[in-house]
C-alpha cells in the first residue's frame, strides 16, 4: 500500500514545503503557464497523456511502448488532471480548471461501458488497441497484465481509483453536471463489483479467458489486495459515504473493513496473501506471483487495521495485530543469513522474504531464466541468491515503528482514538486543496533551477526515466536459456526490456515535479 487512509484523507497538504526565494515569485506564473501549454498544445493527445515522450515527440512510453493515438490512464492522465486542479487553487487562473476539464473529457472517452478504465484506451478504436495487445503487450516479459485483451476494467496499479478520484474532485469543484454521469458509473462500478465478502477482483466483469498453463485459473477473478485494490476501494467508498453524503455506500464500506480482518490466515503464517481465491485461500496471480503469505501486504494490511480502528473506535480491528506481528519477526532472514546476501536492513528493522508459503514459516524465492515469452520460465525455490530484480524477492519491514504506533494505539480509549473519525461524523470530511504528493515535499529552494531549466518552447528536457526497446516481433522458443537473472535482461525481443543508454526527451513525472516545486513556492509566499 503507497499510503495510509487517515493521514490521507484529512490532510491539508504542505507542511514540508521548504521557503521560496521571494525574488523568484514574479517568475513562477509565466514560466507556469509556458510549461503547461506546451504539454496540453504540443505533448498530450487530446488532453491525454503517457509517461515519456522523446523529444520530437516520435517515440512514448507508458508502463509499455505506446501508439501516438494512446492515453495512459495508470500513472498518467489523472495525475495531470488532479495537478491542473491543484495549480487552479494556487492561482486562481480558470486556465488550469480549464486543462483539467480536457483531461476529464478524454477520460471519459476512454470510460467503459462498465463505468471503470483499462491501463491504458487507443482513441484510434479497438482495432488498434487488439494490434498493440498481439504484438508490444504479448511481447513484454514479466508484463503479464498487458499480454491479454480483456476488454474490461480494472482496479490494478490505481487504474480505475485515479480516474475516479481525478472525476469526483472536478465534480466537487464547481458541481458541474457534465461529470456527473461518468462519476456516478465509476461509482456503480465500485458497488456492482464487490464480492458478499467484501472484496474486490482485480478485474470487472469477471471473465476467466486466460487461465494459467498450469491449468490455475485466470488470477483477475480473484479477491485482490496487490496494488491496493480492497484499500482504493475502501478509500473511496469513505469518500462517497462522507464527502458525497451517499448512504449507499456505508454496507459496502463496513463489509470491506470486516473482510480485511477475514482474509488473516492462521498461525504460524498469520498475514495477508496477495490475492484470495473465493473459497478464501491465497491464490495464485503472475508467474512470479505464488499462492502465498506476502510480508509486504501483511505490513500494509496492519496499517490499515489500525487506520480502521480510528475510523470505527472497534477494537475488533487491533485483535489480529499482534500475531501478525509476530509472524514478520519468525518469517525474517537472521543476522548471519541476511549478511551472507550482503544485507543489513538495521537497527529495528527486518529481513523478510517477500512470500512464504502458507501455513509455515517456508521463504518462497523468484527466479527467471531464458531471454523472452516464448523461451523464458520463472520458477520458486528456498534460494535466496540470484533472485529476479524487477519484483522484489526480500524487502525491509520497519517492525519496530510497527509495534511502537500499534502499542500507542492500543493504548488509546476508543473515543479518543476515533476523535477525528469521518465515519463517525466527529469531524467533517473534505478533499485535501492539493492532491499531488511531490507539493507537500517540494524543496522550493530549488525554484531557481526549476525556472533555468525550463527551454524556450516551454520545456523541461532532461534523461527520461522509463524508455524500453521497440517491438521487432517475437523471439524463437529454441534461442539460447541462460539461467542467471541478469542475463535475461535486455533482449530485444522482450518489449519490457529497459534501454540502458540514456534517451533525452520530455517526462510527465518530471513536468508534474516541477510544476509541484513552483506551486508549493506559490502557496508559501501566499502564506507570508
Amino acid at each position: 500500500m503507497k499510503r495510509i487512509l487517515l493521514p490521507l484523507l484529512l490532510s491539508a497538504g504542505l507542511s514540508a514545503v521548504v521557503a521560496a526565494p521571494k525574488n523568484d515569485s514574479g517568475k513562477v506564473l509565466p514560466a507556469m503557464k509556458k510549461a503547461t501549454r506546451f504539454m496540453y498544445d504540443r505533448v498530450s493527445t487530446e488532453g491525454g497523456f503517457v509517461w515519456n515522450y522523446t523529444t520530437d515527440l516520435s517515440r512514448r512510453w507508458g508502463e509499455l511502448e505506446a501508439y501516438p493515438t494512446m492515453v495512459w490512464v495508470e500513472k498518467g492522465t489523472p495525475e495531470m488532471g488532479q495537478l491542473m486542479i491543484d495549480a487552479y487553487h494556487a492561482t486562481g487562473d480558470e486556465y488550469y480548471y480549464d486543462m483539467a476539464v480536457r483531461s476529464a473529457r478524454i477520460l471519459i472517452r476512454g470510460q467503459l461501458p462498465c463505468g471503470g478504465w483499462n491501463y491504458k484506451f487507443d482513441l484510434a478504436g479497438a482495432a488498434s488497441e487488439r494490434r498493440w495487445f498481439e504484438t508490444v503487450g504479448r511481447n513484454a516479459w514479466g508484463m503479464g497484465e498487458h499480454g491479454h485483451y480483456y476488454g474490461n476494467a480494472t482496479f490494478d496499479d490505481d487504474v480505475t481509483a485515479s480516474a475516479l478520484n481525478f472525476l469526483m474532485r472536478i465534480y466537487l469543484e464547481k458541481s458541474d453536471p457534465q461529470f456527473k454521469p461518468a462519476l456516478d458509473r465509476a461509482i456503480g462500478l465500485v458497488l456492482e463489483s464487490q464480492y458478499p465478502v467484501g472484496g474486490w477482483p482485480q478485474r470487472w466483469p469477471l471473465m476467466y479467458d486466460h487461465p494459467d498453463p498450469d491449468g490455475t485459473p485466470d488470477y483477475s477473478a480473484c479477491i485482490t489486495f496487490n496494488d491496493d485494490v480492497i484499500p482504493n476501494n475502501i478509500e473511496i467508498l469513505l469518500r462517497v459515504a462522507c464527502i458525497m453524503g451517499d448512504a449507499r455506500a456505508m454496507e459496502p464500506l463496513i463489509r470491506a473493513m470486516n473482510c480485511v480482518r477475514t482474509l488473516q490466515q492462521g498461525t504460524p503464517s498469520a498475514g495477508w496473501a496477495d490475492q484470495y481465491y473465493l473459497d478464501l485461500t491465497p491464490a495464485k496471480a503472475r508467474d512470479f506471483e505464488p499462492a502465498a503469505i506476502s510480508t509486504v501486504r501483511t505490513r500494509d494490511c496492519i496499517r490499515l487495521l489500525m487506520d480502521f480502528y480510528r475510523l470505527t473506535g472497534d477494537r475488533k480491528f487491533l485483535d489480529g495485530i499482534p500475531v501478525a506481528l509476530d509472524f514478520l519477526r519468525a518469517a525474517a532472514l537472521d543476522e548471519a543469513s541476511a549478511a551472507d546476501l550482503g544485507r543489513k536492513p538495521g537497527k529495528g528493522r527486518l529481513l523478510c522474504p517477500r512470500f512464504v508459503k502458507p501455513g509455515t514459516l517456508t521463504p518462497l524465492y523468484m527466479h527467471r531464466k531464458g531471454l523472452h515469452v516464448d523461451n523464458g520460465v520463472y520458477y520458486i525455490d528456498q534460494n535466496p541468491q540470484n533472485v529476479i530484480g524487477h519484483y522484489a524477492a526480500l524487502v525491509v519491514i520497519h517492525i519496530d515503528d510497527l509495534q511502537r504506533k500499534y502499542d500507542a494505539l492500543n493504548a488509546l480509549p476508543a473515543a479518543e482514538a476515533a476523535a477525528e473519525s469521518p465515519l463517525l461524523g466527529n469531524v467533517r470530511m473534505e478533499l485535501p486543496r492539493y492532491h499531488t504528493p511531490a507539493i507537500a515535499s517540494a524543496d522550493t529552494s530549488r525554484v531557481g533551477a526549476v525556472l533555468s531549466s525550463l527551454d524556450g518552447e516551454g520545456r523541461w528536457i532532461g534523461p527520461l526515466n522509463w524508455v524500453l526497446v521497440p517491438y521487432i516481433g517475437p523471439g524463437r522458443a529454441d534461442d539460447p536459456v541462460p539461467d542467471t537473472y541478469e542475463e535475461t535482461l535486455g533482449n530485444p525481443h522482450n518489449t519490457a526490456s529497459l534501454v540502458t543508454e540514456p534517451v533525452e526527451g520530455i517526462c510527465l513525472r518530471t513536468y508534474i515535479d516541477n510544476m509541484a516545486t513552483l506551486i508549493a513556492s506559490l502557496s508559501n509566499n501566499q502564506n507570508r
